[in-house]
Protein backbone atom coordinates (compact mmCIF):
# COMPACT_ATOMS: atom_id res chain seq x y z
CA UNK A 1 0.00 0.00 0.00
CA UNK A 2 1.37 3.41 -0.98
CA UNK A 3 0.51 6.45 1.08
CA UNK A 4 0.00 10.03 -0.11
CA UNK A 5 3.27 11.02 1.57
CA UNK A 6 5.20 8.38 -0.43
CA UNK A 7 5.64 9.98 -3.86
CA UNK A 8 8.66 7.82 -4.77
CA UNK A 9 9.95 4.61 -3.27
CA UNK A 10 13.55 4.88 -4.41
CA UNK A 11 15.84 2.00 -3.47
CA UNK A 12 19.62 2.29 -3.65
CA UNK A 13 21.82 -0.79 -3.47
CA UNK A 14 25.09 -0.19 -1.64
CA UNK A 15 28.22 -2.34 -1.62
CA UNK A 16 29.44 -3.96 1.58
CA UNK A 17 32.33 -1.48 1.64
CA UNK A 18 29.86 1.41 1.42
CA UNK A 19 27.78 -0.13 4.18
CA UNK A 20 30.79 -0.47 6.50
CA UNK A 21 31.69 3.15 5.83
CA UNK A 22 28.17 4.27 6.77
CA UNK A 23 27.94 1.98 9.79
CA UNK A 24 31.27 3.20 11.15
CA UNK A 25 30.47 6.90 10.82
CA UNK A 26 30.34 8.85 14.04
CA UNK A 27 27.21 10.76 14.88
CA UNK A 28 27.83 14.45 14.30
CA UNK A 29 26.29 17.84 13.60
CA UNK A 30 25.24 16.50 10.19
CA UNK A 31 24.67 12.78 10.78
CA UNK A 32 22.64 10.48 13.01
CA UNK A 33 21.91 6.78 12.90
CA UNK A 34 19.17 4.89 14.73
CA UNK A 35 17.84 1.34 15.06
CA UNK A 36 14.42 0.50 13.64
CA UNK A 37 12.92 0.73 17.14
CA UNK A 38 13.43 4.53 17.18
CA UNK A 39 10.15 6.31 17.91
CA UNK A 40 8.40 8.66 15.51
CA UNK A 41 8.87 11.42 18.08
CA UNK A 42 12.64 10.91 17.99
CA UNK A 43 12.61 10.92 14.19
CA UNK A 44 10.82 14.27 14.27
CA UNK A 45 13.18 15.61 16.92
CA UNK A 46 16.32 14.75 14.94
CA UNK A 47 15.07 15.88 11.53
CA UNK A 48 13.56 19.13 12.84
CA UNK A 49 16.87 19.83 14.60
CA UNK A 50 18.75 19.28 11.32
CA UNK A 51 16.38 21.62 9.49
CA UNK A 52 16.73 24.30 12.16
CA UNK A 53 20.54 24.07 11.96
CA UNK A 54 22.47 23.27 8.78
CA UNK A 55 20.71 20.19 7.42
CA UNK A 56 21.76 16.59 7.93
CA UNK A 57 21.27 12.91 7.27
CA UNK A 58 19.41 10.31 9.35
CA UNK A 59 19.68 6.57 8.73
CA UNK A 60 17.21 4.18 10.36
CA UNK A 61 17.88 0.46 10.45
CA UNK A 62 21.53 0.28 11.52
CA UNK A 63 22.36 -0.20 15.18
CA UNK A 64 24.73 2.18 16.90
CA UNK A 65 28.41 1.35 17.37
CA UNK A 66 27.85 1.60 21.10
CA UNK A 67 26.00 -1.72 21.07
CA UNK A 68 29.35 -3.51 20.78
CA UNK A 69 28.02 -5.66 17.93
CA UNK A 70 30.07 -6.41 14.84
CA UNK A 71 29.47 -4.27 11.77
CA UNK A 72 27.51 -7.04 10.04
CA UNK A 73 25.36 -7.70 13.10
CA UNK A 74 24.44 -4.03 13.33
CA UNK A 75 22.58 -4.23 9.99
CA UNK A 76 18.98 -4.89 11.03
CA UNK A 77 17.83 -5.88 7.57
CA UNK A 78 14.22 -4.71 7.82
CA UNK A 79 12.35 -7.28 5.79
CA UNK A 80 9.50 -5.17 4.45
CA UNK A 81 9.69 -1.46 3.64
CA UNK A 82 6.11 -1.20 4.95
CA UNK A 83 7.68 -1.50 8.41
CA UNK A 84 9.29 1.91 7.79
CA UNK A 85 6.05 3.69 6.89
CA UNK A 86 5.61 5.00 10.43
CA UNK A 87 9.06 6.59 10.34
CA UNK A 88 8.35 8.21 6.97
CA UNK A 89 5.01 9.51 8.21
CA UNK A 90 6.80 11.05 11.21
CA UNK A 91 8.94 13.08 8.78
CA UNK A 92 5.80 14.63 7.33
CA UNK A 93 4.36 15.54 10.72
CA UNK A 94 7.10 18.14 11.32
CA UNK A 95 5.68 21.65 10.80
CA UNK A 96 6.30 23.59 8.63
CA UNK A 97 7.10 20.82 6.16
CA UNK A 98 10.69 19.64 5.96
CA UNK A 99 12.70 19.95 2.79
CA UNK A 100 13.54 16.24 2.83
CA UNK A 101 14.40 13.45 0.42
CA UNK A 102 14.39 9.83 1.46
CA UNK A 103 15.38 6.51 0.01
CA UNK A 104 15.66 2.89 1.04
CA UNK A 105 19.11 1.35 1.29
CA UNK A 106 19.70 -2.28 0.39
CA UNK A 107 23.00 -4.10 0.81
CA UNK A 108 24.42 -5.97 -2.14
CA UNK A 109 23.63 -9.66 -1.58
CA UNK A 110 22.22 -9.10 1.93
CA UNK A 111 18.52 -9.20 2.77
CA UNK A 112 16.57 -6.29 4.18
CA UNK A 113 16.39 -2.51 4.04
CA UNK A 114 17.33 0.64 5.91
CA UNK A 115 15.84 4.12 5.52
CA UNK A 116 17.94 7.16 4.68
CA UNK A 117 16.45 10.66 5.12
CA UNK A 118 18.38 13.69 3.85
CA UNK A 119 17.16 16.96 5.36
CA UNK A 120 18.06 20.33 3.87
CA UNK A 121 18.61 23.43 5.97
CA UNK A 122 15.17 24.97 6.42
CA UNK A 123 14.08 28.49 5.59
CA UNK A 124 11.63 28.49 8.51
CA UNK A 125 11.84 27.29 12.10
CA UNK A 126 10.41 23.76 12.34
CA UNK A 127 8.83 22.05 15.32
CA UNK A 128 7.76 18.52 16.14
CA UNK A 129 4.08 17.54 16.20
CA UNK A 130 3.86 18.53 19.87
CA UNK A 131 5.18 22.02 19.09
CA UNK A 132 8.71 21.59 20.49
CA UNK A 133 11.57 23.28 18.64
CA UNK A 134 14.94 21.53 18.44
CA UNK A 135 18.28 22.55 16.99
CA UNK A 136 21.31 20.41 16.18
CA UNK A 137 24.43 21.10 18.23
CA UNK A 138 27.25 18.68 17.57
CA UNK A 139 25.83 15.17 17.87
CA UNK A 140 22.83 16.29 19.95
CA UNK A 141 19.34 17.53 19.11
CA UNK A 142 18.63 20.09 21.81
CA UNK A 143 15.30 21.74 22.69
CA UNK A 144 14.93 25.49 22.29
CA UNK A 145 12.34 26.80 24.74
CA UNK A 146 13.39 30.33 25.67
CA UNK A 147 11.43 32.95 23.68
CA UNK A 148 14.61 34.95 23.07
CA UNK A 149 16.41 31.97 21.53
CA UNK A 150 13.40 31.08 19.39
CA UNK A 151 13.28 34.67 18.17
CA UNK A 152 17.01 34.58 17.34
CA UNK A 153 16.45 31.37 15.39
CA UNK A 154 13.65 33.04 13.43
CA UNK A 155 15.95 35.97 12.69
CA UNK A 156 18.72 33.62 11.49
CA UNK A 157 16.28 31.92 9.12
CA UNK A 158 15.02 35.22 7.77
CA UNK A 159 11.48 34.12 8.60
CA UNK A 160 11.11 37.19 10.81
CA UNK A 161 13.10 40.40 10.52
CA UNK A 162 14.47 42.24 13.53
CA UNK A 163 12.80 45.42 12.30
CA UNK A 164 9.36 43.79 12.31
CA UNK A 165 9.52 42.58 15.88
CA UNK A 166 6.44 43.69 17.80
CA UNK A 167 6.76 45.59 21.09
CA UNK A 168 3.29 45.36 22.65
CA UNK A 169 4.39 47.10 25.86
CA UNK A 170 5.45 50.32 24.09
CA UNK A 171 2.95 53.21 24.36
CA UNK A 172 1.69 54.65 21.07
CA UNK A 173 2.53 58.15 22.29
CA UNK A 174 6.21 57.28 22.61
CA UNK A 175 6.31 56.81 18.86
CA UNK A 176 3.97 59.44 17.43
CA UNK A 177 5.26 62.16 19.78
CA UNK A 178 8.93 61.29 19.40
CA UNK A 179 11.47 63.94 18.43
CA UNK A 180 12.73 61.79 15.56
CA UNK A 181 9.35 61.62 13.83
CA UNK A 182 8.65 65.30 14.45
CA UNK A 183 12.01 66.24 12.89
CA UNK A 184 11.46 63.97 9.92
CA UNK A 185 7.89 65.18 9.25
CA UNK A 186 8.91 68.84 9.44
CA UNK A 187 10.25 68.54 5.87
CA UNK A 188 7.94 65.75 4.71
CA UNK A 189 5.58 66.40 1.81
CA UNK A 190 2.63 66.30 1.83
CA UNK A 191 2.08 67.35 5.43
CA UNK A 192 1.16 64.22 7.36
CA UNK A 193 -0.21 63.61 10.83
CA UNK A 194 2.33 61.67 12.97
CA UNK A 195 -0.22 58.97 13.85
CA UNK A 196 -1.22 58.51 10.21
CA UNK A 197 2.45 58.35 9.22
CA UNK A 198 3.24 55.75 11.89
CA UNK A 199 0.36 53.56 10.71
CA UNK A 200 1.26 53.92 7.02
CA UNK A 201 4.89 53.02 7.67
CA UNK A 202 3.93 50.02 9.84
CA UNK A 203 5.48 51.52 12.95
CA UNK A 204 2.10 50.78 14.54
CA UNK A 205 -0.56 48.27 13.63
CA UNK A 206 -4.10 49.36 12.85
CA UNK A 207 -5.11 49.00 16.52
CA UNK A 208 -2.42 51.46 17.52
CA UNK A 209 -1.25 49.34 20.43
CA UNK A 210 1.66 47.36 18.99
CA UNK A 211 4.89 48.96 17.92
CA UNK A 212 7.60 47.73 15.57
CA UNK A 213 11.27 47.77 16.51
CA UNK A 214 11.82 49.86 13.40
CA UNK A 215 10.97 52.98 15.40
CA UNK A 216 13.92 52.31 17.70
CA UNK A 217 16.42 53.27 15.03
CA UNK A 218 14.13 55.25 12.77
CA UNK A 219 15.61 54.92 9.27
CA UNK A 220 15.63 57.61 6.66
CA UNK A 221 12.75 57.42 4.25
CA UNK A 222 12.72 59.19 0.89
CA UNK A 223 11.09 62.62 1.11
CA UNK A 224 8.33 62.97 -1.40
Amino acid sequence: MRHAWEPNLKTTTISNDDYEQIANRDESHFFDMKAHAVSGRSVQKITAAFSNADGGELIIGIRDKGTGLSVDDRWEGIEDIEQLNGHIQALFEVKPALDVRYEFLKRDGIAGYALRAMVEKGTQVCSTADGTIYVRKGAQSLPVREPERIQQLNFSKGAVSFEDTVLPQLPTEQIVESKEIATFLADYSPKTDPLEFALNQNLLDFRGNRASLLHCYFTRLPVR
